[in-house]
C-alpha cells in the first residue's frame, strides 16, 4: 500500500484503465495500481481529475487537503474499513465523559508521552556520553512520578507541559548548535529550521493517527485530553501524544544530525515563518515514507506506520471491552 503525495505545482493524478497515473508538468512520474493506493494528500497547486476522485471514493480512499505547512484543511471520503456505528459513538462518548475514566486515560497518555521523552533523551545521553542529557531525562522522570498520583486533568496537563519544556532544553545538545539555531520550541509560525521540521512532521503524524483512528472505527471528534470544543478533532490530538517523540522527534533529529537537510533548504517569511523549500519537501516525503515503512526493533519489530495502527486498534479494543464489562 502507498500514500500518494500531490504537493508540487502542475502535479496531476488521473485514472487510466485500472491504474492511477501521477504526472508532473505533463510528464509521467508513476503508474500505480488502484488497489495499492491507501490515501492521497493534495496541496492547492495540484490536481485530481474527476474520474480519479470518483474511483478513489468508491474504493474508500481518503483525500486529505493540506496547506503549505502540511496542516490538514479538510478531508474527502472515508477510510475503507471505517464503519462507525451510532452505538460505538455512544459508548465512546459515555466513556470519555466519565470523570474517572477521563483521568485514567489522560494519565496514561501523559505517562506514555513522558516515556518517549525519557527514552529519546537517555538514548542520546548514552551515544553522546553527555551528563546533561542524562540529568534532563531524570527531570522528566520526576514529572512522570507525579503523574501516577495526580487525579486532576488540569494538573496532568500542567505536568505534561513542564516535562516538555525540560525535554526541549536538550535539543541544543543533541543537534549541532553551530549549524542549527534553537531557542526553544516555537510554532505558528515556526521560527527556525528544526522547529519547521518538527511542525511539518507533526502534520504528517496527524494524518497517520487520523487514518489509524478511522480504521479502528473510533469517532475522531470525541477526545478526553484535549478540549471537545468542535474546532478540532480532539481524539486525533489525544492519540498523537505517545508518538511525537518516538516517531517524529526521533526522525527529525536523525535527519538533521545525519545531514539529510541543511540550513539552505529553508526560507523565511514574515507571515509564514520558516519553511522548507519545495525540493526539500520532496526530500522529506521520500525520507519520511522510507522510515515509516521500514521495520524496526524500536517499534516492536513493526514499521512505525503499522506500530501506530496496531497501538490505536488495541486502544479501541480495550476501550470497548472495558465498556462491555461495566454493563
Amino acid at each position: 500500500m502507498c500514500v500518494v503525495y500531490l504537493l508540487s505545482e502542475q502535479t496531476k493524478l488521473r485514472q487510466v484503465g485500472g491504474r492511477f497515473l501521477l504526472e508532473k508538468k505533463g510528464k509521467r512520474q508513476a503508474s500505480i495500481p488502484m488497489d495499492e493506493v491507501e490515501c492521497v494528500i493534495q496541496g492547492k497547486a495540484a490536481e485530481i481529475t474527476t474520474p480519479a476522485i470518483y474511483e478513489l471514493l468508491a474504493r474508500g480512499v481518503c483525500i486529505f487537503y493540506v496547506d503549505g505547512r502540511g496542516r490538514l484543511l479538510g478531508q474527502l471520503g472515508q477510510f475503507a474499513s471505517s464503519n462507525l456505528s451510532w452505538e460505538r459513538s455512544r459508548i465512546q462518548y459515555d466513556t470519555f465523559r466519565d470523570s474517572q475514566r477521563q483521568v485514567e486515560l489522560t494519565r496514561e497518555i501523559v505517562r506514555l508521552k513522558m516515556n518517549g521523552q525519557i527514552e529519546l533523551l537517555r538514548s542520546y545521553a548514552k551515544s553522546k556520553k553527555d551528563l546533561e542529557l542524562a540529568y534532563l531525562a531524570d527531570e522528566v522522570r520526576k514529572y512522570r512520578k507525579k503523574v501516577a498520583v495526580t487525579s486532576a486533568i488540569e494538573e496532568l496537563r500542567g505536568l505534561e507541559g513542564m516535562a516538555s519544556r525540560r525535554y526541549f532544553e536538550a535539543f541544543p545538545i543533541i543537534i549541532d548548535s553551530k549549524l542549527w539555531d534553537w531557542n526553544g520550541r516555537n510554532r505558528r509560525p515556526p521560527e527556525d529550521p528544526v522547529n519547521a521540521l518538527l511542525s511539518y512532521g507533526y502534520a504528517f503524524l496527524e494524518r497517520e493517527v487520523r487514518l489509524a483512528i478511522l480504521g479502528a472505527r473510533l469517532d475522531v471528534r470525541m477526545g478526553f485530553l484535549h478540549s471537545n470544543n468542535g474546532r478540532k478533532d480532539s481524539l486525533v490530538y489525544d492519540l498523537m501524544e505517545p508518538f511525537r517523540q518516538l516517531v517524529i522527534d526521533r526522525l527529525v533529529l536523525k535527519a538533521v544530525n545525519r545531514g539529510q537537510f541543511h540550513p539552505e533548504d529553508f526560507s523565511y517569511d514574515d507571515v509564514l515563518g520558516c519553511r522548507l523549500s519545495e525540493k526539500a519537501r520532496e526530500g522529506w516525503i521520500s525520507y519520511y515514507e522510507t522510515y515509516m515503512q521500514r521495520s524496526c526493533s524500536a517499534y516492536q519489530g513493526l514499521a512505525p506506520r503499522e506500530w501506530i495502527r496496531s497501538w490505536v486498534r488495541q486502544f479501541a479494543d480495550e476501550l470497548f471491552r472495558n465498556a462491555a464489562s461495566a454493563v
